[in-house]
């Protein structure tokens, strides 16, 4: 109803003896206004009837809708599904944006340092690092939270990139953040640049000497070579104090940031490089692709050279470069743990080693041969020297494999030297020079056999070889005895050489010229022996022994070759000096001519026979005078007067006077020279030792 019904109505409901009834009420009034109420509710009753009709309507609608509605329902479902997805990431990735928000803010807090920092450290280094201190406590801080931030980041961005669901802008933002962290990670590279400015402008390549100076009464130097003695090897000082004090701050401020691993890196990479221009400077081409095989293949005088050069410069590379490089290496990095400074130096001395060691290997694995021994030993004693240094530089563990492979070197070198000495008895053995000179002199191998060993048991070997022999059998745990040290192995040899003489004496068609050969070959080992430190190893006995067999070819050869001569002389069947047979003159004059024959064949048989020493030259041929020329002036005393009939002396029947016959026999023995040299040596082997190995022909 209007609001003027309403108002009729409590007109109507009023008292009617009222006073205000009775003035207020006004019949005209009262009917115009109940027409108009009238009209309204016909109004309102078409509008309930237009309402009717149109719910009829809607429920026709609402029933038509719910008909369709699980159709919808079902083709809603994937887009529900999918907002739900949204709904969950979406919260997912505002829980793995805040640790990064978080982290954000600390860098922002480090943006304020940034016109400090983008300036180079040089410019003031002092106020570059105090900045860096103030930026470390802010990245402690990060350093803890940093690794899962970015981890969280980097799970909602492949969540975000599968996610096709999820906006642009939203992903960017991921993204954006996730670079910001990653950014700010590597804040203290340039503290890492500057410590790779200092290194490189103040740790210059070493320069070497070329073999480091003995200061043992055993040592040996080369001379007009450079060197470094052993004591002022620790005396190498490689960085300024004030550079050293840079590097220490760079790498402790680094260190509490978790950056170190860059200044190792960059350590290691600078000092390699520096250390092999140093090397270089020792010209190591050497050292390149030498497999034992390829070993074999080299020319023996090469040979020796390059193993002369490893001896020095492997000794040089561990006691002054390796020294120096793991003495930078504490400087520098020694505020770190033990175990990763003495890692990073190792990796820088590695390369180098390695290589030193690989040649060294090869020669130890090579072909063993007679002239190789000198050389191994000469290994030896380098390791030897080098193995104290080798296992202070590489000490630890990250050295553990250098100092493994340089004792398996030098077990391999002891091998060989111990299997090529005791082998050269069979290599002697097995010679065969081919066709001897028919002189008698010197064999080439007697000279080389006894030379060798002169040169073992010389000053600069003796002492070597019998260590290498006494470490081979604790090595193999045997007991050390005589019987497997340096003299008796020496023994050996000379035994096998001797045996090796008399084998080759029978080549001799002439048994006085097989006695010559005798002679030399034996007197030329004893004379040898006793003038140097043979005679000792040997001992008397042996030294006896073989001037007694001397003596005894020397007997025999005066018995094969004068005995016939002097026979002619023999005065058995002629007649006194008073007798007076007629026979007596032919008989004398037969004699003398057969003596004669006998003499001249003789000397012409020996022209070419030679007995080099000097002593033995001279001692065998005054036995030869005191028998011969002797007795032909006395047969000449007792006989000659038959032939002299006239007076006229011994020249008018004598080819040859005792004078000329003593001429005849002071000239043999001399080979085809006449001027041979005191104390000669028919092998040219007799100097002094030298470094260089005799070599095996």
């Amino acid at each position: 109803m209007g609001l003027e019904t309403v108002d009729f109505f409590h007109i109507l409901a009023r008292d009617p003896t009222s006073n205000s009834y009775k003035t207020g009420v006004n019949v005209t009034t009262a009917h115009n206004q109940l027409i108009a109420t009238r009209q309204e509710l016909y109004q309102n009753l078409n509008k309930t009837r237009e309402l009717g009709s149109l719910l009829d309507k809607s429920e026709l609608q609402l029933q038509t809708i719910g008909e369709r509605l699980p159709h919808l329902k079902k083709a809603m479902a994937p887009l529900l599904v999918q907002a739900e997805s949204v709904k969950s990431v979406s919260e997912w990735i505002e829980e793995s944006m805040g640790p990064a928000k978080n982290l954000i803010k600390k860098f922002d807090e480090a943006h304020l340092l940034e016109k400090t920092l983008i300036r180079e450290p040089r410019e003031d280094f002092e106020v570059y690092l105090s900045t860096v201190v103030k930026l470390a406590d802010l990245l402690d801080y990060l350093k803890l939270n940093s690794r899962v931030a970015i981890k969280l980041l980097k799970e909602a961005m492949e969540v975000l990139l599968q996610e096709k669901s999820v906006d642009k802008y939203r992903v960017r933002k991921v993204n954006q953040s996730l670079m910001t962290l990653i950014h700010h990670q590597s804040v203290q590279e340039k503290l890492v640049t500057e410590f790779k400015f200092l290194m490189v402008e103040h740790t210059l390549p070493l320069t070497l000497p070329d073999h480091v100076e003995k200061t043992t009464d055993g040592g040996r130097t080369s001379p007009g070579a450079s060197a470094l003695s052993d004591e002022k090897v620790q005396d190498v000082i490689l960085l300024p104090a004030w550079v050293l004090e840079r590097l220490h701050a760079i790498i402790e401020t680094l260190q509490r940031t978790g950056g170190c691993e860059g200044c190792l890196g960059a350590f290691g990479e600078i000092r390699s490089n520096r250390a092999f221009v140093s090397l270089q400077g020792l010209k190591l081409n050497y050292l390149k692709n030498l497999s034992p095989e390829a070993i074999d293949r080299i020319d023996w005088d090469n040979l020796q050279i390059m193993i002369g050069l490893w001896c020095q410069h492997i000794e040089v590379a561990v006691k002054v470069l390796y020294a120096s490089e793991r003495q930078l290496a504490r400087q520098v990095l020694g505020h770190l743990d033990q175990d990763l400074w003495t890692e990073c130096f190792v990796k820088v001395a590695s390369t180098g080693m390695v290589q030193f060691l690989q040649f060294g290997e090869g020669i130890a694995r090579s072909h063993r041969a007679p002239e190789k021994l000198f050389k191994l030993l000469d290994m030896f004693e380098t390791l030897d020297q080098c193995v104290p240094t080798v296992n202070t530089v590489f000490e630890g563990d990250s050295g553990l494999e250098l100092r493994a492979r340089t004792r398996e070197l030098q077990k391999l070198v002891v091998s060989g030297a111990c299997q090529t000495f005791w082998e050269f008895k069979q290599w002697v053995a097995e010679q065969n020079e081919g066709a001897l000179v028919q002189d008698g002199s010197v064999t080439r191998l007697s000279s080389y056999v006894v030379n060798y060993l002169k040169y073992l048991v010389s000053e600069f070997y003796s002492p070597v070889m019998d260590k290498v022999l006494k470490i081979d059998q604790n090595w193999r745990g045997q007991e050390q005895s005589e019987e497997q040290g340096l003299a008796y192995g020496v023994l050996l040899f000379m035994q096998a050489l001797e045996l090796q003489v008399e084998r080759r004496s029978r080549e001799f068609s002439d048994p006085a010229l097989r006695h010559i050969f005798m002679m030399n070959n034996l007197w030329y080992m004893r004379t040898r022996a006793r003038r140097c430190e043979l005679g000792p190893l040997l001992g008397e006995t042996w030294l006896t022994e073989q001037r007694q067999k001397v003596q005894q070819h020397a007997l025999a050869y005066e018995h094969e070759v004068w005995g016939h001569v002097l026979h002619h002389l023999n005065q058995e069947g002629m007649m006194g000096p008073a007798g007076g047979r007629g026979s007596a003159r032919e008989l004398v004059r037969q004699r003398l001519s057969r003596f004669t024959a006998a003499l001249e064949e003789s000397c012409a048989r020996q022209a070419h026979w030679i007995v080099a020493e000097d002593d033995l030259r001279e001692g065998t041929k005054r036995a030869v005078l005191d028998a011969v020329v002797p007795a032909y002036r006395t047969f000449i005393e007792f006989y000659g007067h038959v032939l002299d009939s006239q007076g006229a002396g011994p020249k008018s029947y004598l080819k040859y006077l005792p004078e000329d016959v003593e001429k005849m026999l002071k000239a043999l023995l001399m080979g085809s020279r006449t001027d041979l040299p005191h104390n000669s040596n028919s092998g040219n082997h007799s100097g002094p030792p030298s470094r260089r190995a005799p070599t095996a022909r």
